[in-house]
Protein backbone atom coordinates (compact mmCIF):
# COMPACT_ATOMS: atom_id res chain seq x y z
CA UNK A 1 0.00 0.00 0.00
CA UNK A 2 1.29 3.45 -0.82
CA UNK A 3 2.38 5.62 2.11
CA UNK A 4 -0.42 8.15 1.44
CA UNK A 5 -2.99 5.35 1.61
CA UNK A 6 -1.92 4.40 5.12
CA UNK A 7 -3.14 7.71 6.49
CA UNK A 8 -6.65 6.92 5.23
CA UNK A 9 -6.90 3.65 7.16
CA UNK A 10 -8.82 3.95 10.45
CA UNK A 11 -6.48 3.68 13.46
CA UNK A 12 -8.06 0.53 14.87
CA UNK A 13 -7.57 -1.28 11.56
CA UNK A 14 -4.04 0.01 10.99
CA UNK A 15 -3.04 -1.00 14.52
CA UNK A 16 -3.64 -4.66 13.71
CA UNK A 17 -2.08 -4.66 10.27
CA UNK A 18 1.49 -5.24 11.51
CA UNK A 19 2.58 -8.92 11.22
CA UNK A 20 3.73 -9.08 14.86
CA UNK A 21 0.40 -7.72 16.05
CA UNK A 22 -1.43 -10.21 13.88
CA UNK A 23 0.68 -12.99 15.42
CA UNK A 24 -0.16 -11.70 18.92
CA UNK A 25 -3.87 -11.68 18.07
CA UNK A 26 -3.61 -15.19 16.65
CA UNK A 27 -1.92 -16.46 19.84
CA UNK A 28 -4.47 -14.73 22.06
CA UNK A 29 -7.36 -16.13 20.03
CA UNK A 30 -6.17 -19.61 21.11
CA UNK A 31 -5.78 -18.80 24.83
CA UNK A 32 -4.80 -16.13 27.32
CA UNK A 33 -1.04 -15.62 27.39
CA UNK A 34 1.55 -14.14 29.71
CA UNK A 35 4.14 -11.78 28.31
CA UNK A 36 6.79 -14.48 28.74
CA UNK A 37 4.70 -17.04 26.84
CA UNK A 38 4.17 -14.59 23.98
CA UNK A 39 7.85 -13.69 23.97
CA UNK A 40 8.82 -17.37 23.69
CA UNK A 41 6.20 -18.43 21.14
CA UNK A 42 6.67 -15.42 18.86
CA UNK A 43 10.44 -15.22 19.32
CA UNK A 44 10.24 -11.46 19.77
CA UNK A 45 12.37 -9.27 21.97
CA UNK A 46 10.66 -8.12 25.15
CA UNK A 47 10.97 -4.46 24.13
CA UNK A 48 9.42 -5.07 20.71
CA UNK A 49 6.66 -7.23 22.16
CA UNK A 50 5.72 -4.64 24.81
CA UNK A 51 5.46 -1.98 22.11
CA UNK A 52 3.02 -4.06 20.04
CA UNK A 53 1.02 -5.11 23.11
CA UNK A 54 0.68 -1.46 24.11
CA UNK A 55 -0.61 -0.49 20.65
CA UNK A 56 -3.20 -3.29 20.68
CA UNK A 57 -4.26 -2.47 24.23
CA UNK A 58 -4.56 1.26 23.52
CA UNK A 59 -6.89 0.48 20.62
CA UNK A 60 -9.06 -1.72 22.85
CA UNK A 61 -8.33 -4.93 20.97
CA UNK A 62 -6.63 -6.70 23.86
CA UNK A 63 -6.60 -6.28 27.62
CA UNK A 64 -4.61 -7.65 30.51
CA UNK A 65 -5.12 -8.71 34.09
CA UNK A 66 -2.52 -9.05 36.79
CA UNK A 67 -2.31 -12.60 38.10
CA UNK A 68 0.20 -13.03 40.92
CA UNK A 69 2.26 -10.05 39.67
CA UNK A 70 2.29 -11.40 36.10
CA UNK A 71 0.42 -9.72 33.22
CA UNK A 72 -1.91 -12.10 31.43
CA UNK A 73 -3.19 -10.82 28.08
CA UNK A 74 -6.40 -11.76 26.31
CA UNK A 75 -8.53 -10.56 23.43
CA UNK A 76 -11.12 -8.12 24.67
CA UNK A 77 -14.62 -9.61 24.80
CA UNK A 78 -16.37 -9.08 21.48
CA UNK A 79 -13.21 -8.87 19.36
CA UNK A 80 -13.19 -11.42 16.57
CA UNK A 81 -10.34 -10.88 14.11
CA UNK A 82 -10.78 -12.09 10.54
CA UNK A 83 -7.86 -11.81 8.11
CA UNK A 84 -8.76 -11.76 4.44
CA UNK A 85 -5.84 -12.12 2.02
CA UNK A 86 -6.72 -10.23 -1.13
CA UNK A 87 -4.39 -12.35 -3.30
CA UNK A 88 -6.49 -15.42 -2.51
CA UNK A 89 -9.57 -13.89 -4.17
CA UNK A 90 -10.53 -14.66 -7.76
CA UNK A 91 -10.83 -11.81 -10.27
CA UNK A 92 -14.63 -11.79 -9.86
CA UNK A 93 -14.29 -11.81 -6.07
CA UNK A 94 -11.89 -8.84 -6.33
CA UNK A 95 -14.61 -6.81 -7.99
CA UNK A 96 -17.29 -7.91 -5.52
CA UNK A 97 -14.99 -7.25 -2.57
CA UNK A 98 -14.06 -3.78 -3.86
CA UNK A 99 -17.75 -2.90 -4.13
CA UNK A 100 -18.46 -4.20 -0.63
CA UNK A 101 -15.41 -2.44 0.82
CA UNK A 102 -16.47 0.84 -0.78
CA UNK A 103 -19.92 0.48 0.80
CA UNK A 104 -18.25 -0.06 4.19
CA UNK A 105 -15.93 2.91 3.66
CA UNK A 106 -18.93 5.07 2.72
CA UNK A 107 -20.36 4.35 6.18
CA UNK A 108 -17.13 5.76 7.64
CA UNK A 109 -17.21 8.58 5.11
CA UNK A 110 -13.76 7.52 3.90
CA UNK A 111 -12.29 7.72 0.38
CA UNK A 112 -13.18 5.02 -2.11
CA UNK A 113 -10.78 2.27 -3.12
CA UNK A 114 -9.98 2.72 -6.82
CA UNK A 115 -7.43 -0.07 -7.26
CA UNK A 116 -7.92 -3.24 -5.23
CA UNK A 117 -4.30 -4.25 -5.95
CA UNK A 118 -3.17 -1.47 -3.60
CA UNK A 119 -4.55 -3.55 -0.71
CA UNK A 120 -2.62 -6.60 0.49
CA UNK A 121 -5.05 -7.83 3.11
CA UNK A 122 -7.90 -6.66 5.30
CA UNK A 123 -8.23 -7.46 8.96
CA UNK A 124 -11.81 -7.13 10.14
CA UNK A 125 -12.14 -6.62 13.87
CA UNK A 126 -15.72 -6.13 14.96
CA UNK A 127 -15.72 -4.76 18.48
CA UNK A 128 -18.81 -4.70 20.63
CA UNK A 129 -19.21 -2.78 23.83
CA UNK A 130 -19.76 -4.89 26.92
CA UNK A 131 -23.33 -4.69 28.12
Amino acid sequence: MKEQGRKKVPKKISSVSHPTRQAIIEELSKSNQTTKNLEDSLEESRYNLYHHLEVLETQGIIEHKIDERVKVYNLRKGVAPIVLEIDALTKNQHSEFKNLLNKILALWKKDKVEDISEIDEVLIVPAYEDS
